[in-house]
């Protein structure tokens, strides 16, 4: 077992069951390719539920403030290889990363398709930390991996909005998403705790919005426990879509200019107010939107993901070497863009955002 002090990101009691050893890996592919169909999965969800439900359980029962358990666990073993709890904060967005790279809060060895950095999770924040008020949203987010991930059908995403738990697939292992906050939710047995998880409901936000996303997560009135999802398109994947580098916008006027001041190099790109809603990666990987204009070598091959979350514009540090930070402050996690905000990536590059008025 080990550990991982993120207490500035808001992460606690990282617990890793598998003999990951951080600092150990070559961190040596990011494995970012078109997504493949899923492998056949060898152990059904309610076995790997119930096994890693006893491990993890009197963890989670202990917390009363609200947030999310990522619990990931082995399909080839069935085996429960760790657990990342993210507290949720009022007026802020917090995240997580889980990937192969030894910087990732949940950091998984144990499959070979694991990209360094596989999954982004944002929680939304939340108006109170008193239990019973404790709605947790989230949403889980591909970096424009080999695989990606898949919902219990084995229907492959990019994207997903989620109120309630969720239970997917991601590169050989099955992630339960569980919300923190009421102790009482948190069953003595774990056969029992899977007879509660509510019934999960998804929805398709391009087919039923067209034209933009839901504003708010679809209420069902019909039945009391559900978990709502809305599966999305995700992070873009630039190079396919952008030959140019200059310009991301698919339909429509721009939202904004992203400036980027390298070492030696200098540019804008112009992007959409679709691709900005969507999430962007930044960094030095031909899939990165500022790609054509990395010039520094500290920044990782995934940086930063940049994503505009309700009326927020966000950049969230995909657990790069260098950091991301305010020039003259500590790195940080997530940060929110506005109109004056400048963000130093890495050692030696800036970026700028200005919305087009």
């Amino acid at each position: 077992m080990g550990s991982w002090d993120t207490s500035r990101n808001r992460t606690i009691g990282i617990d890793l069951w598998a003999h990951q050893v951080r600092g150990g890996g070559g961190n040596s592919c990011t494995l970012a390719f078109p997504a493949a169909r899923p492998l056949e999965q060898r152990r059904d969800l309610r076995h790997m539920f119930c096994t890693a439900y006893r491990a993890v359980a009197d963890r989670c029962r202990a917390i009363d403030e609200p947030g999310l358990a990522i619990v990931a666990v082995h399909e080839a073993t069935g085996m429960p290889q760790g657990i990342v709890r993210v507290m949720a904060r009022v007026e802020r967005h917090v995240a997580a990363i889980v990937g192969r790279h030894d910087h990732a809060d949940l950091y998984l060895t144990n499959s070979d398709s694991m990209a360094l950095r596989q999954l982004a999770i944002i929680l939304d924040p939340v108006k109170s930390w008193e239990r019973g008020n404790t709605a947790v949203h989230y949403r889980l987010l591909d970096l424009r991996t080999r695989t990606g991930f898949s919902d219990e059908q084995g229907r492959m995403l990019r994207g997903l909005r989620c109120e309630g738990p969720a239970m997917l697939h991601a590169a050989g292992h099955a992630l339960f998403l569980l919300p923190l906050g009421d102790p009482t939710d948190w069953q003595a047995r774990a056969e029992d705790a899977w007879d509660c998880l509510p019934e999960r409901v998804y929805f398709d936000e391009l087919a039923r919005v067209p034209d933009g996303s839901f504003t708010h997560m679809p209420r069902i009135v019909q039945h009391k426990r559900r978990s709502v999802m809305i599966r999305t398109v995700g992070p873009h994947d630039t190079a396919r879509s952008f030959a140019t580098g200059e310009r991301m916008v698919a339909n429509g006027s721009a939202a904004g200019i992203l400036e980027i001041e390298g070492p030696r190099v200098t540019g804008a790109i112009e992007i959409g107010n679709d691709e900005l809603r969507d999430g962007i990666l930044l960094g030095r990987y031909e899939r990165c939107a500022n790609a054509a204009l990395a010039d520094d070598q500290s920044l990782s091959r995934v940086h930063a993901l940049m994503i505009q979350v309700e009326d927020r514009l966000l950049v969230v540090d995909t657990c790069s070497i260098n950091g991301t930070r305010i020039p003259g402050q500590h790195r940080g996690r997530v940060f929110e863009l506005g109109g004056d905000t400048e963000l130093q990536l890495g050692k030696a590059t800036r970026m700028r955002w200005r919305y087009v008025s």
